[in-house]
């Protein structure tokens, strides 16, 4: 039998913030609906509970009169597999054999690590957390600095365009009055990404167009819009996690043109994936694909290219450059070619949450400031918040060039592109790859 550690849920593991009852408003149906107040949605939490009870299953450690001593039926455990939610410990056995995030390692398209890269033998040397920028002497981040600001002029200025497009299928939900400036900025995105993809002749028979982490899939739900009309074409959806009110659901998926898998993009082997099996070749999308899952996307479309199949191209938007791991790191090419090291990498991953993060103060404390303070640290490594918001930003170009580089190596002709205004949103960078 596996062997678990078993975490006792004292607090809610999601990212709702319990409140006592003196700061949350009086429940409206008390007996019914749980008694939880969800501060980051500013209401209680909807779920009914049992009779007798105060609290849904998922709050229910946080009830005063609950027991929850070890022997008790009410008390609940994170879950082993996801410790995103909670389940009941005298019931674990049973929940491990149903749960969504158990994983399937039977399916003919997993293959454990296949897309993760090669661990570099050199990475058990470095033992430093360089990503906590405070262990960082100044001296060294000055002299990064320095080497960043020399790269990014020699390879890189000048040559991120501008190229926002826009396409016809969505005008009529972005015109819609109910939608915020939130859901809006979402549509915007697709809107660009589906308008390049047609600008770059990407819309063809007999392809398959495969979004990787997709999420919910509604960039997904665009596109399979967009290629209604073509002949054979499909549209797969790739995500390791389980998603509830999935766009794709929305779509007709009678004539078998709408798929999902649930993977780990570093298991898949793409090849044997019905849909991208069967197609004429691939286009690979993604939309804020987080950190490393963007190098694990490059090497699952490289390693199904050397399994016979053809990749047209790729459209990839970025975010959260913190979470990029040196061993998936495609860029190792080019960070060679600049003298960058696998420190400096993580010193640069580290680095690039100053493009993003403004002023490190909460909203609170912005809203009532009228000076932004400098802090000692900021100082003695010599930059203003301005100078290190936009060496974030030449830190994340700089990890994306590298990327670049390594699917120019793959036969893909490039270009980078800013796909939206940075008032839409700051990860605003995307490339644009033709075979």
């Amino acid at each position: 039998m596996e062997s678990y550690n078993l975490e006792i849920c004292s607090l809610n593991p999601t990212t709702s913030t319990k409140m006592n009852d003196v700061d949350a408003p009086e429940a409206k149906s008390e007996g019914v609906q749980c008694k939880h107040f969800v501060k980051r949605k500013h209401r209680f939490c909807k779920m009914t509970v049992k009779r007798g009870f105060q609290y849904c299953g998922e709050h229910l450690p946080n009830d005063p009169q609950s027991e929850c001593a070890e022997d008790s039926k009410t008390l609940r455990i994170i879950c082993p597999l996801d410790n995103k939610h909670t389940c009941f410990a005298h019931k674990l056995q049973k929940h491990l054999k149903i749960c969504n995030a158990q994983p399937n390692t039977n399916l003919p398209y997993i293959s454990k690590g296949v897309n993760c890269g090669q661990v570099d033998p050199d990475s058990t040397l470095t033992l430093q957390n360089t990503r906590q920028l405070s262990s960082v002497q100044p001296g060294a981040i000055k002299d990064l600095v320095q080497k960043i600001t020399k790269i990014y002029d020699e390879a890189i200025d000048g040559k991120i365009l501008t190229n926002v497009q826009k396409h016809e299928i969505l005008e009529v939900e972005l015109k819609k009055p109910e939608f915020g400036d939130r859901t809006k900025k979402h549509l915007i995105q697709a809107s660009s990404i589906v308008g390049i993809l047609r600008q770059k002749d990407l819309i063809k028979d007999e392809t398959c167009y495969i979004e990787f982490g997709a999420g919910k899939g509604q960039l997904s739900y665009w596109i399979a819009q967009a290629v209604a009309d073509t002949k054979s074409s499909s549209v797969l959806l790739v995500e390791r996690a389980s998603h509830r009110h999935k766009f794709d659901n929305k779509l007709d998926k009678s004539e078998g043109r709408v798929h999902r898998v649930k993977a780990d993009i570093g298991d898949l082997m793409l090849n044997k994936v019905e849909a991208a099996e069967k197609c004429a070749g691939v286009v690979g999308l993604t939309k804020h694909l987080c950190g490393d899952a963007t190098d694990l996307t490059l090497r699952c479309l490289q390693t199904y290219e050397s399994n016979g199949g053809k990749v047209f191209g790729v459209i990839m938007a970025f975010c959260c450059h913190h979470r990029c791991q040196w061993t998936a790191y495609t860029g190792k090419d080019f960070f060679a070619k600049h003298g960058l090291t696998r420190d400096e990498f993580d010193i640069m991953c580290g680095m690039v949450s100053w493009a993003v993060c403004g002023s490190g103060l909460s909203r609170e404390s912005n809203k009532d400031s009228k000076e932004i303070p400098v802090n000692e640290r900021d100082k003695e490594i010599g930059l203003s918040r301005e100078e290190k918001e936009e060496v974030g930003r030449r830190c994340k170009n700089i990890l994306d060039y590298g990327r670049m580089h390594f699917m120019e190596s793959l036969g893909f002709g490039c270009e980078m592109f800013y796909y939206v205004d940075a008032s839409v949103s700051p990860e605003n960078v995307c490339i644009v790859a033709v075979k």
